[in-house]
């Protein structure tokens, strides 16, 4: 006598229950009607009958996969059932941008990004090709060489290797450190921001700084909040107050004269330009996160006080008018949130941070950024941290941000 397959404990029973479901099916008519967004249940259903039908030895194809959605559907920035706080905390936070956000001016820089070697790395290059062998950049006169009177040998002061030079200055007093400290992000965090960052560095790896590559990168669809402050230097925001200094040593002279003011004006909109290209690639690249766009904070006060009295060299009508001009660029950053989000809504939060130093600007008491400030690095004089917010500048901009963070814009 032949023996019986040994079944599994209940699969006679589930074989007579497919048996009369799939007669009920035959029988009474029954009509499945599986829309092309339910394919999953669709291939469940026809594997399970192939399964019974043919003892489980037929090929019953492959199952669609389960969909991979949130218990929403809709991306994390959007799900209701999240509080902002929890929106911003379920994945990664990534905090990119300029020296607003790297910390320049404050202190305690990580060291690796304050090895100050531009110079020697700039050297370098110039005496080397991009393969790293030296060019041949001495060239002496010869005239026992037949034909060719010049002989071309190696620099000996040349550099042996390209120096590291990365001058990032993130601070661990920066307001994203500090925002990280506040929160638990359930996958840890990334501090890319960059001093001297501008919109294309974004896109690509920093040209001035080793080990900063396109701070877009950092991006991916785990992220759940990205901050961030750009644009000041695409409007050259640096240059304007240079101009403003140095006219401030000159009584006959102003950096509200009319072709400065136009400068200042068309830099500003190609600051713009660019920020709009670059906050649709910040959402592609970042699907789920809440994106804050941090502007930025007023330099001095509203009512400044007598010319140079505040301790800078800045006049009282050219005081106004770099006010007026971190405003406007302000305004505008806000402004391009608004149109963006009649799209897309709730895709930026705009962080306005203007009167973040109000009483604290610099002349005052106790300032929350730098005047003109003077630190030595790596041997070399480093003024970048002037006009930039210090610690105490970075703990308001914190309270602003977190404001946003927990509650909203």
């Amino acid at each position: 006598m032949r023996a019986q397959p040994i079944r599994e404990r209940g699969q006679g029973s589930t074989e007579l229950l497919g048996i009369v479901v799939l007669a009920a099916i035959i029988v009474g008519g029954l009509v499945f009607t599986v829309s092309s967004s339910d394919d999953h249940v669709s291939s469940t259903i026809r594997s399970k009958i192939c399964e019974i039908t043919s003892g489980g030895e037929g090929d019953c194809g492959d199952v669609a996969p389960l969909p991979t959605l949130t218990t929403t559907g809709v991306p994390t920035y959007l799900d209701p059932s999240l509080t902002p706080q929890q929106q911003a905390e379920s994945g990664r936070y990534v905090a990119l941008g300029d020296s607003f956000s790297s910390g320049e001016g404050g202190s305690e820089y990580d060291p690796k990004t304050d090895e100050n070697y531009a110079d020697e790395a700039e050297y370098y290059w110039r005496t080397h090709n991009p393969d790293g062998t030296q060019k041949p950049t001495i060239c002496t006169y010869h005239p026992q060489i037949p034909g060719d009177h010049r002989a071309c040998g190696n620099d000996p002061y040349a550099p042996q290797e390209k120096p590291y030079n990365n001058t990032c200055h993130r601070s661990t007093q920066a307001y994203p450190q500090r925002v990280n400290d506040e929160h638990t992000f359930a996958g840890g965090w990334t501090f890319a921001a960059c001093s001297g960052a501008v919109t294309d560095d974004f896109s690509r790896p920093n040209p001035s700084n080793d080990d900063e590559p396109a701070q877009l990168s950092h991006l991916n669809a785990e992220t759940s909040l990205v901050t961030f402050s750009i644009g000041g230097n695409d409007a050259k925001f640096a240059d304007t107050l240079s101009g403003c200094i140095a006219a401030g040593l000159n009584p006959f002279d102003s950096c509200t004269d009319d072709d400065e003011k136009q400068a200042v004006e068309e830099n500003i909109d190609v600051a713009l330009e660019n920020l709009e290209e670059l906050l649709p690639l910040v959402r592609e690249k970042a699907p789920n996160a809440r994106i804050l766009v941090v502007g930025y904070p007023r330099f001095f006060p509203e009512e400044p006080g007598s010319e140079w009295g505040d301790g800078t060299q800045i006049d009282h009508d050219d005081i106004l008018f770099i006010n007026s001009k971190v405003k406007d660029m302000d305004e505008r950053i806000g402004q391009l949130v608004d149109r963006l989000n009649e799209e897309h809504p709730h895709s930026f939060e705009y962080v306005d941070v203007y009167d973040a130093f109000a009483g604290c600007e610099i002349g005052t008491d106790s300032p929350c950024m730098n005047n003109i400030e003077l630190r030595w690095a790596d041997g070399k004089p480093d003024k970048n941290g002037s006009y930039h917010p210090n610690d105490k500048g970075h703990g308001k901009l914190a309270e602003q941000v977190e404001e946003v963070i927990r509650h909203g814009s």
